[in-house]
């Protein structure tokens, strides 16, 4: 992350400033992307550098304590949505996600802005409510056409790093997982037939954490291998479902839990291609109805975040944490393994930054995959 996109972005920074005529909306598009990154380092390991980073002449930058760099990437966020209220638009083929459309990367903005709300619901309620309501206000993704993610070309090298695996690679050993499969299975879920393909007329999925035969249990459908399938980053299901989270918590954005809650799921299905028929039945179900399905909202609200966020393999997992799922680990050889709470931090750190490692792993209570994010108080 620091070496192939902080430093690529450090770069770009550079190019514009130095240009003939800066663009006001570019830098901002940069820096939402350093707080998008910055995040996403934050959330899976902890406390990490931020204040020394990216300084080729210190190479044992310190770690910083990971609620504060959220407080700092808070405010660059904020800076970046007011440079994307106000730039002009700029050359679309500069622009692979969006075009050149400053409106759509100021929504991607707003919405990082409501996810990182949302993050901080249970260790700093106050800040957290403030920020969503902002977030909300300014207007975040709320359609799949200003989905924000990366749109992959048909081509190598440019293709989707899922086609590689799959495809290009000839390998054909990855399967689906019996937990979301097992989930989905008993509403018979419209989603399943974009996610997976069906072994002997049923979708199968495999043990959890243990090797399977890839000729008995459902693999990847077609449209999950196509070179070009975009990755999600962040999308319109994500925000209704965080939305969804907010309104459950008391939260003033404009609508109720259920209410939310329903329109998640729907641009969820039309995000897959499930046809509005077809959703409405689902979402009349008992199983998967706001009123009658089981659990307290965490539990409505998360697990079917969770299946939604196929695509988005890290909010899936976000979503278990934050919003306490209960889901089992893996058994392997009769013991349950404990699922991750973070990334364990790269062994090169301990080799090469010691002092720095050992600092940042007592203060976060253990370099283990166990210790929690300073979000994740329950």
């Amino acid at each position: 992350m620091y070496r192939d996109v902080l430093k690529d972005l450090q770069g770009a920074k550079e190019l514009v400033s130095n240009g003939e005529a800066p663009s006001q909306a570019q830098l901002a598009i940069i820096k939402f992307m350093e707080v998008y990154a910055y995040s996403i380092l934050v959330d899976t390991f902890g406390d990490v550098p931020f204040t020394e980073a990216l300084d080729p002449l210190n190479p044992s930058p310190k770690y910083d304590d990971a609620a504060t760099i959220y407080t700092a990437l808070a405010s660059h966020l904020d800076e970046a949505i007011s440079g994307l209220s106000s730039g002009a638009g700029f050359d679309a083929s500069q622009d692979i996600a969006y075009g050149g459309n400053v409106a759509q990367w100021r929504q991607a903005a707003v919405s990082l802005k409501l996810r990182m709300a949302m993050r901080l619901a249970d260790s700093n309620p106050s800040v957290s409510q403030a920020m969503a309501e902002a977030a909300f206000l300014a207007g975040p993704i709320v359609a799949n056409a200003d989905n924000f993610g990366i749109n992959y070309l048909a081509s190598a090298p440019n293709t989707n790093p899922l086609w590689v695996s799959l495809v290009q690679s000839g390998r054909n050993d990855f399967v689906a997982a019996n937990t979301l499969v097992d989930s989905m299975n008993p509403t018979n879920d419209p989603r399943l037939a974009s996610y997976f393909k069906m072994y002997e007329g049923a979708y199968v999925g495999g043990d959890y954490g243990n090797a399977n035969g890839a000729g008995s249990n459902s693999n990847l459908s077609d449209y999950m291998k196509t070179p070009d399938l975009k990755g999600d980053l962040i999308t319109a299901a994500e925000v209704h479902f965080l939305l969804s989270e907010a309104a459950a918590r008391g939260y003033s954005v404009g609508g109720t839990a259920e209410a939310y809650y329903n329109s998640a799921i729907g641009v969820s299905m039309d995000e897959w291609g499930v046809s509005a028929t077809d959703t409405a039945a689902y979402l009349a179900l008992t199983e998967v109805a706001y009123a009658t399905a089981a659990g307290d909202w965490k539990q409505k609200i998360g697990s079917q975040k969770w299946v939604a966020m196929f695509n988005n393999g890290f909010e899936g997992w976000t979503a278990w944490r934050l919003l306490d799922l209960g889901l089992n680990g893996p058994v392997v050889d009769g013991v349950t393994l404990d699922i991750p709470t973070r990334f364990l931090y790269p062994t090169s750190e301990a080799t090469l930054n010691g002092s720095q490692y050992d600092s940042a792993a007592s203060a976060i209570g253990g370099d283990t995959k166990t210790t929690k994010i300073f979000w994740d108080v329950n």
